[in-house]
């Protein structure tokens, strides 16, 4: 027995902890120490703990936490701490002690409320490893179902005991036998309550029933309390039973890994319903979790030396996305706690080789410059968003900084848009400062766009052609954005189907018919056919009358009635060529990107007996490879190409198909070629696919292995204190498995690595790879078509044979199950954005009747759509300030 001065002692010790509020980091040094001078058995630690947690009526929320500190050092046993908060022999059975059992009192939840979910954690988990103390555990509970048949905690711990390793191999032994016949008069009782109340439950523990055959040794009689639940019915599915999920590291930094990757998918809405399902309101976690996962991916992209385009991506989404979005929660974190808070454990737990301070630096310009250059402006965007103050940021830099606040403030996109309506010139300094690392990009991009549906000409403008050249760079900008990143109008936050943004990008590509132009519109475009094809020349009279929008809506029109006239011998072919070219003016060229997909689409009509072929064809020669080009023209034409490439490129392959001996098609598809894929990322990933393809064994598959596991160890290693870089990480490897060896055996290779991490002994948290996994599963997936199965699609169909599988592999039929769930809890949440049915499927993924994803044929054509490279679009004299768009 303890002295009982060590009691006291022990007593006071965790009261104490209790009032400090220590992390289990500290708690369990402090435990270490304090056991060392006061030695006591393990019972007297415990009903301390309990006594020190449990105050006035109130449990701690500190308890647990503390307990399973305890628990995972073996400084205590389960059956210890089971004995503690159950007695040796429970009370009569009455209705107030049933409800404290199982904690319906949500307002003051019971200790055993509380702890008995905590050890049916760690019992699943593996912490019984002897057989005495299983039997001593097992003996301990067998009275407390007898008098609760229906305790729902009661009935998950039991299940949980059930279905450790250890009694997996002690139960069907002789060791167990006597047991077994006394659990198994225990559980018909709770099983036929609890299929009233716990379907789920019930046919877990009914499954533990006939795996270790304890209906075998039972009376015939006995049989009959069951009250006529078929056992049999109860299936494989509704057996396994799910530990809470886990938010592990890996999980976020692959969720936004993907959303990132090359192409950036980050949708509010998407993004904010993933980590309210993921983080259940836990919000001061969320926000610490997404900023520390945002650096840890920016670290992995300089680490692998990615493309400058990649980790300029990376380091706008940090600085110019990332803060912008955090204002959507600072509003409900609620003191004393605060967003710069979080922002200062985020930046505590990210890896401090990777970001040191500015004083620790001896290279500002390597790899390290730019991650800790990164760091500061993020502060600094925090405090143009007023997240922060901005006597915060020298504190949470641990350093002076080297920057300060923009002058301007914070832009506010009405302003920017009063502002260069009143001053035009304006609009080039905005366009220069998209570059810049200050968190104003998004407001400029918004008001560059409305500027273009509020384009104002001013009264005392003498000359229109400059009108023209702004209208025309901020519509070309803005095209290439588009083009590049696949946005739709949504992303490009419009709305209005009348504004002229949505007009052009819907239809300017398209002619319309004369008699369905306006009066307004027919007279424009007589004056356009006559100055580009009439002696009269293109004069500032015209371009007073067509406002910029009118004549970028017009173009495709223009080109059509140009080209009829010339078939119908109005015009000459050689008038026709000559009038294009004035569409090679610096002022004009932006208008080709309209009209050269016009000509793309035109060229898809091509047949054999195609009349308009020998128009077609030099009008596109002179405005593709034209014979001369003055420099600043030469810029604007190759950002107009690179926007149009694709769709050109396979119009002009069909008709060299159709026309086979026309010498005048590959000279142009030769040099479209030149602005196709110039940033390397081909040969790149041919070079990321040699090296995972010589992966000893199966390639690929062993490769997408090794990440998980890395991911895994990463984030145990962080649970044990251990800082560390995240690991590599690229989600070109999942996609490539997918795109070469399919989802099937791509989801085959994931759920093994699971089996293996839940097999393993030295792996203490296999909820770990299982939250890695289903994240990969359930993030987005770029560049992939809607003509290929999806994992989760896959996913769906493996479920429903989990029945049969569990026959021959209950444990990877387990393992199917709970990705199954989690995967469709999230999927469920998302249901506006993924097809799911929630009937008698369970949350099966739809498909067509050939059991392949629904699909539309414009998904099939765009997956051909590539990423143009900027750098060409941005070299050259237009506006310097668009080297920021990678």
């Amino acid at each position: 027995m303890a002295p009982i001065g060590a009691k006291s002692e022990w007593h006071t010790f965790f009261i104490a902890c209790f009032r400090k509020r220590l992390s289990s980091e500290t708690f369990s040094s402090l435990v270490q120490f304090f056991g060392a001078k006061h030695p006591a058995p393990p019972q007297v630690l415990v009903q301390n703990l309990l006594d020190a947690g449990c105050r006035d009526g109130l449990v701690d929320q500190r308890l647990c936490t503390y307990l399973e500190v305890l628990l995972s050092s073996q400084t205590i046993e389960v059956s210890v701490l089971l004995a503690a908060v159950l007695p040796v022999q429970p009370g009569d059975g009455t209705a107030l002690e049933a409800r404290l059992l199982d904690g319906e009192d949500s307002a003051k939840p019971s200790v055993q409320a509380i702890v008995l979910p905590l050890l049916s954690r760690v019992v699943a988990n593996g912490s019984i490893s002897e057989d005495s103390e299983l039997f001593v555990f097992l003996k301990h509970l067998l009275p407390w179902i007898n008098h609760f048949p229906s305790s729902i905690v009661l009935g998950f711990l039991v299940s949980a005991t059930l279905g450790c390793s250890i009694a997996q191999e002690v139960l069907p032994s002789t060791k167990g036998k006597k047991l077994k016949t006394f659990f198994g008069q225990a559980l018909i009782p709770m099983v036929a309550n609890l299929s009233q109340t716990n379907i789920q439950l019930a046919s877990a523990l009914s499954y533990w029933q006939k795996h270790y055959q304890m209906q075998d040794a039972l009376p015939q009689d006995s049989m009959e309390l069951l009250g006529g639940v078929d056992l049999g019915a109860l299936s494989f599915q509704e057996s396994v039973l799910d530990n809470e999920p886990m938010n592990t590291r890996a999980g976020l930094y692959v969720y936004l890994n993907t959303m990132l990757c090359e192409r950036p998918l980050f949708d509010d809405m998407t993004v904010m319903n993933f980590l309210n399902l993921r983080y259940k309101g836990n919000v001061p976690t969320l926000v610490t979790d997404l900023i520390l996962a945002a650096f840890d991916i920016f670290a992995n992209a300089i680490y692998r030396t990615e493309s400058s385009q990649s980790i300029t991506i990376l380091r706008c989404f940090l600085v110019n996305k990332l803060p912008a979005f955090l204002n959507n929660y600072a509003a409900i974190i609620f003191p004393p706690l605060s967003i710069e808070m979080c922002i200062s454990q985020a930046l505590l737990r990210v890896d401090p080789a990777a970001f040191p301070s500015f004083s620790q630096m001896f290279d500002l310009l390597g790899k390290n410059g730019m991650l800790s250059e990164a760091r500061q402006e993020f502060l600094f965007a925090c405090a143009l968003q007023q997240l922060i103050p901005e006597g915060s940021i020298e504190a949470l830099l641990g350093d002076v900084p080297m920057q300060s606040l923009p002058a301007s403030g914070r832009y506010v996109k009405d302003d920017l848009v009063a502002n260069c309506t009143a001053n035009p010139a304006r609009i080039e300094e905005l366009v220069s400062e998209l570059e810049n690392m200050e968190g104003n990009a998004g407001e400029i991009a918004g008001a560059l766009i409305e500027l273009l549906d509020h384009w104002q000409e001013h009264e005392d403008q003498v000359e229109n052609q400059p009108v023209y050249d702004e209208f025309g760079s901020v519509l070309l900008l803005i095209s290439a954005i588009k083009h590049r990143f696949a946005l739709d109008l949504a992303d490009l936050g419009i709305s209005a189907p009348e504004s002229f943004v949505s007009q052009y990008f819907k239809s300017a590509c398209e002619s319309r018919a004369v008699n369905k132009l306006t009066e307004h519109e027919n007279e424009l475009l007589g004056g356009w056919v006559r100055g580009l094809f009439e002696t009269e020349g293109i004069n500032d009279e015209l371009m007073s009358m067509c406002k910029p929008a009118e004549f970028h809506l017009l173009v495709s029109t223009l080109f059509d009635q140009s080209i009829k006239a010339c078939q119908a011998g109005v015009l000459g072919l050689d008038t026709l060529t000559g009038g294009l070219e004035y569409l090679l003016e610096p002022f004009l060229l932006p208008s080709l990107a309209a009209g050269l997909t016009w000509f793309a689409n035109k060229l898809w009509e091509t047949k054999d007996s195609f009349p308009l072929i020998n128009i077609l064809m030099p009008a596109l020669s002179i405005l593709i490879k034209p014979p001369s080009m003055s420099a600043e023209s030469a810029a604007i034409h190759s950002a107009v190409l690179s926007v149009v490439v694709e769709p050109l490129d396979q119009a002009l392959t069909h008709a060299q198909r159709v026309y086979k001996l026309r010498v005048d098609i590959s000279p142009l598809t030769e040099t479209l070629k030149s602005h196709m894929q110039k940033h390397g990322r081909d040969a790149d990933a041919y070079t990321e696919l040699a090296a995972w393809a010589v992966t000893p064994s199966m390639g690929l598959q062993v490769a997408l292995r090794n990440l998980v596991r890395l991911l895994s160890q990463w984030c145990l290693a962080e649970q044990s204190g251990a800082a560390a870089s995240p690991p590599s990480y690229t989600h070109r490897l999942l996609r490539s498995c997918v795109q070469l060896v399919g989802a099937k055996a791509t989801l085959k290779t994931l759920v093994d690595e699971v089996l293996r991490q839940y097999n393993n002994e030295h792996v203490p948290h296999a909820e770990v790879v299982l939250d890695v996994v289903v994240t990969m599963i359930v993030a987005p997936q770029p560049d992939l078509t809607s003509l290929r199965l999806t994992l989760g699609e896959v996913l769906a169909t493996e479920f429903q044979t989990t029945n049969e599988l569990s026959k021959t592999d209950p444990d990877r039929a387990r393992v199917i199950v709970r990705l199954h769930r989690r995967v469709q809890s999230f999927f469920a949440a998302n249901s506006n954005d993924v097809g799911v049915g929630m009937g008698e499927g369970r949350g099966m993924v739809l498909s067509n009747a050939e059991g392949l994803p629904t699909t539309d044929i414009d998904d099939v054509l765009a997956h051909t759509e590539e990423r143009i490279n900027s750098g060409e679009f941005l070299g050259g004299t237009i506006d310097q300030g668009l080297m920021s768009i990678g």
